[in-house]
């Protein structure tokens, strides 16, 4: 399958118990001078990784399209809400705000997951912005990590907030009106949400097939070995996090068995650059819209050219492996 480098997302809390490691993969990483690769030992955990000069000009990723909002009022029916051994609610609703772009569709579909004690809203300049690249951007309120659905809070359930993107995503593909092209599909996380989405793209049990392209940002390492996978993985943290140790994003790089493509942004922190208003923001921006256009949109430059505009700006340093 062919993949691009790229950029993403930050928020959210941290803190797995048990790591895993993954067999090796081969390490890349493209010099701006030259744009070579290089072989590498991926048994380093930070594999290789550079800086560089000028942005990269603007991308076809990039469209700027007018976009709509609405709530959809998802309900499981078939799940309850349970914590700490107690059922909250007999059946699971995520009310799930659904960015559309306008223009001819049908659209590829992004399913973006939530940090924890976060919701949709916290994310919408994020998904906002994304939606005007080209996507339809969908994100599920989780009842036990949204604090406005009034439940206590409870991060031990990430598996169960896995089935429930399957789940959204098998309504919105169903549902009269949505121009989705179901054949294109990724999922997007932060912090817990990041956790989320690699559940989704590599998780044994709760890997979803239709899933074409993962973007998770500030994971947490992954407490099984994932199997191996053909699905490009979008990795992003910034180095300086001050609630995801950035030593964290270095294990899932090492654990992942697929094509990764690992960006860090120099000095930022955990969520400022997905909430706006930082220098890492429209490069997270454009860096997400150029993955996901290189591998579920089938857009934009390929792969060496992405790479090399990935890793031409001075906030950022990008590792790869196949």
């Amino acid at each position: 399958m062919a993949v691009a480098a790229v950029l993403v997302t930050g928020a959210g809390l941290a803190g797995c118990a048990t790591t895993a490691t993954a067999p090796a993969r081969t390490v890349r990483s493209t010099t701006p001078a030259t744009g070579r690769a290089t072989g590498d030992t991926p048994a380093t955990r930070g594999a290789t990784r550079r800086t560089a000069g000028p942005p990269p000009a603007p991308s076809p990723a990039l469209r700027q399209l007018a976009v709509t909002s609405a709530v959809v009022p998802l309900v499981d029916t078939t799940r309850p809400v349970v914590s700490g051994g107690r059922v909250l609610a007999d059946q699971r609703a995520l009310p799930t705000i659904v960015w559309t772009p306008a223009g001819p569709g049908p659209f590829p579909l992004v399913v973006f997951v939530p940090g924890y004690d976060k919701g949709p809203l916290d994310y919408q300049r994020f998904c906002s912005t994304l939606a005007s690249s080209g996507y339809v951007v969908a994100a599920p309120s989780f009842p036990l990590e949204d604090p406005a659905r009034g439940f206590p809070l409870d991060r031990t359930h990430l598996a169960d907030e896995a089935t429930d993107v399957s789940f959204v995503i098998t309504a919105l593909e169903g549902r009269p009106g949505e121009d989705i092209d179901d054949t294109r599909l990724a999922v997007v996380g932060h912090s817990d949400g990041a956790d989320v989405a690699l559940l989704v793209g590599y998780g044994s049990g709760t890997r979803d097939s239709r899933i074409g392209a993962v973007v998770a940002d500030a994971p947490d390492p992954m407490t099984a070995i994932p199997a191996p996978s053909h699905v490009p993985l979008l990795l992003v943290q910034g180095t300086a996090d001050s609630v995801v140790p950035y030593t964290s994003s270095q294990e899932v790089f090492a654990q992942v068995d697929a094509p990764v493509f690992y960006l860090s942004l120099i000095g930022a922190d955990h969520f400022p650059p997905i909430a706006g208003g930082t220098p890492w923001t429209p490069v997270l921006d454009g860096a997400t819209a150029l993955f996901l256009g290189a591998t579920v949109a089938g857009r934009g430059p390929g792969d060496s050219v992405l790479a090399a505009g990935l890793s031409s700006s001075p906030l950022v340093r990008l590792a790869t492996k196949d």
